[in-house]
Formats: C-alpha cells, structure tokens, sequence
C-alpha cells in the first residue's frame, strides 16, 4: 500500500491510515546525502490491523512512510510546473538559458575546464560569456 492512500495531518505531523490510526513522526534518516522523515506506526496496532498483508506484508511488524523533508516543497513545485505560465516560461528558457549553455559548452571551451578553483573557473566561465556578449553585439552593429 502506497503512502498516498495514508491522510496526511498538517496540525499533528502525522499521517492516518486506512484503519484510522495514526502514524506520528518518529525520527530523520539520512540516505544518499539527503534527509527524510519517517512516520511509523504502533506495532501493537498492526498487529491485529485488517488491511496488514496489504499494507506491508507478513514480515515487517509495523508500517513506516518515508517523506522527504522538503516533501511540502516538492508538491508545490509539481503544482507549479502544470500551470500554463510555467510552461511559457520553460519555453523560453530553452530558447534563451540553454541554447548559450550549449554554444558555450561547444563552441567557447566550456566541456572541459583546465583550472583548479572556483575563482579561477568563475574567470573562464565569464570570459567565455564575454566572447559570445561580443559576437552577439558584433551581429547586431553589423
């Protein structure tokens, strides 16, 4: 059973399962660099729950749900990302952020960068934008 069909409860920081018990938040874990909430709930309730076998099976002795802490973040931006003004955005992004990306990394000596340093990369990474702030000016004079 997936964790959508658990309710989420803002006011508790807990979720509530099919069977009407609640999940409180119990601790963080650290995975790959990044941090999750885990929601566990009370093995003496699962243990006589209905819907166990469903829910995670015969071997664990209780269900946890892991989110991940920026959780609420991340739903808005998947919200954010069907509206029609992103799309537009997005578009022009394309046009303008990654077609320079692209000539930059092809064209101006940005697949490989042959300084150490963030100051000095920074330097290469500006010096490559000038070069193409030229030609683009050199165009439009001409």
């Amino acid at each position: 059973m997936s964790y959508h069909e658990f309710k989420f409860n803002n006011e508790t920081d807990s979720y509530i399962c099919p069977n009407h018990k609640e999940l409180p938040f119990t601790h963080l874990k650290k995975s790959n660099g990044h941090y999750s909430k885990i929601y566990s709930a009370k093995a003496k309730d699962c243990k006589i729950c209905p819907f166990r076998e469903k829910c995670f099976g015969k071997k664990s002795i209780k269900k946890a749900i892991s989110r991940p802490i920026a959780h609420e973040l991340i739903d808005e931006n998947l919200k954010r990302s069907k509206t029609s003004e992103y799309k537009q955005i997005q578009k022009q992004r394309r046009v303008w952020c990654e077609g320079t990306f692209g000539t930059m990394k092809t064209k101006h000596n940005l697949y490989k960068t042959y300084k150490r340093g963030i100051q000095k990369i920074l330097e290469q990474c500006l010096f490559s934008a000038l070069a193409l702030n030229l030609k683009r000016m050199v165009k439009v004079i001409n």
